[in-house]
């Protein structure tokens, strides 16, 4: 079984109006990434709001000072031509919605598709920018797009796919393990899949990916609950699952080994 990739989505959530946002601060950010990566995250999620380039540079930067750790950029609602302008800070991966972007955020609906076309126009940004795309999937419909951008040759494996459960919204999926298995049963070969749940089943179905050899995505934007009327830090989150790994004998990728992993090279 491959080492766990434990991916920290390390950004203000959205779904909890109690949540106080803090991370639109480069410095604040960076440095709860930071302490995240020294429990063992290989992968920073990070978020800007979608075409405030400066600061998609600024939090970059900020992280890139202070560690090594690859970078995920998300708000995959970004039209083609943010992505355009963000990409040029060459993060090591974006998100790529292949379904229907339909959430409840906390004082907003959010209702976004991205047609087949435009899909492939950001395929084509992620090979000329040497960018990974991590593909969102939400119900196994998905899962079509994505065969069909492949039959195109536009993605190779090995595919990365983030499995969303419990978001709240029209991408709703069940966040239990009979749809863990079903959704992981059905993945295609060359997949190498991470789990993002939200609710109070997560730390179940987090350690049926890391028994299963998916990997992880945890942080304060899926789950910021670390247990009931208790909120976390990124690397409370980060180090709690990486000691469950270690009590059931999987080892934690470091971010070297897990580019090798991804086939990402060295930024």
């Amino acid at each position: 079984m491959d080492r766990l990739i434990i991916t920290n989505c390390a950004t203000d959530c959205s779904i909890y109006p109690e949540w106080r946002p803090r991370f639109d601060d480069s410095a604040v950010l960076a440095s709860s990434i930071e302490a995240a990566s020294r429990a063992g995250a290989a992968i920073a999620h990070i978020h800007a709001p979608p075409a405030d380039y400066k600061a998609w540079e600024s939090h970059t930067r900020a992280i890139r000072e202070r560690c090594g750790i690859m970078i995920q950029y998300g708000i995959s609602t970004q039209t083609v031509e943010q992505r355009r302008a963000v990409i040029k800070n060459h993060p090591d991966m974006i998100s790529v919605a292949v379904g229907a972007h339909n959430l409840v955020f906390v004082g907003r609906d959010l209702q976004m598709l991205h047609p087949r076309a435009e899909l492939a126009e950001l395929m084509r940004m992620c090979r000329d920018h040497g960018v990974k795309p991590e593909f969102e999937v939400c119900a196994l419909g998905d899962l079509w797009m994505i065969d069909d951008l492949a039959s195109q040759g536009l993605v190779e494996p090995p595919f990365m796919m983030t499995l969303f459960f419990g978001r709240p919204g029209g991408t709703w999926s069940p966040p239990s393990a009979e749809e863990f298995l079903h959704r992981v049963k059905h993945l295609p070969k060359g997949t190498i899949y991470t789990a993002s749940v939200t609710g109070a089943t997560h730390l179940m179905l987090e350690t049926m990916a890391v028994l299963s050899g998916g990997h992880v995505r945890v942080g304060t934007e899926d789950e910021p609950y670390f247990k009931p009327g208790v909120m976390g830090d990124n690397v409370d989150h980060v180090a709690r699952i990486a000691a469950i790994a270690g009590h059931l004998g999987r080892e934690v990728a470091a971010v070297e080994e897990a580019r090798a992993l991804l086939k990402l090279p060295r930024r």
